[in-house]
C-alpha cells in the first residue's frame, strides 16, 4: 500500500488501546467499537468488525479516560476498507474532513505522549 500521509503518524500499539476508547459510525447508524491503529491530523487507520463503504462519511468518537478531555467527535471520509481475511475484520483508512472542536482535537493529538508516559508505569 502506498504511503500518502504528509504528517507524522501517531501509532497506538495494542497495549495503548486500553487507554484510548474509539468508536465509529456511518452518519445514519449507531456508534460501534473499533481499534485505533494510528492517527495523524489528516487521517486515521482503524480495524472494525463492520465494513465501511469507500467515500462514505463517518463520525468518529475518541476519548482517553485518564485525560482531562471529554470525548472528541470528528468526521472522516473512507479512503479504503479491506477485509483482512474471509469473514474477518476490516482494515480501514479515512481522511479527517471535519475535526469538530479544534482545541479538543489538538489536545487529542498530544495524548500520544500522555499514553506513552503511562505505559512506563504499568505494573
Amino acid at each position: 500500500m502506498m504511503e500518502r500521509r504528509k504528517g507524522e503518524r501517531l501509532f497506538f500499539p495494542a497495549l495503548y488501546r486500553k487507554y484510548i476508547t474509539f468508536k465509529v459510525r456511518e452518519i445514519s447508524g449507531d456508534f460501534v467499537d473499533a481499534e485505533l491503529f494510528n492517527f495523524s491530523p489528516q487521517g486515521i487507520r482503524i480495524r472494525s468488525r463492520y465494513e465501511l463503504h469507500f467515500d462514505s462519511t463517518i463520525e468518529c468518537l475518541v476519548s482517553a479516560p485518564e485525560s482531562f478531555t471529554n470525548e472528541i467527535l470528528f468526521k472522516g471520509r473512507i479512503k479504503y476498507c479491506i477485509q483482512e481475511e474471509p469473514m474477518g475484520n476490516y482494515l480501514i483508512g479515512a481522511k479527517i474532513i471535519e475535526p469538530g472542536d479544534q482545541t479538543a482535537f489538538e489536545v487529542f493529538l498530544r495524548i500520544h505522549g500522555f499514553v506513552k508516559e503511562k505505559i512506563d508505569h504499568i505494573p
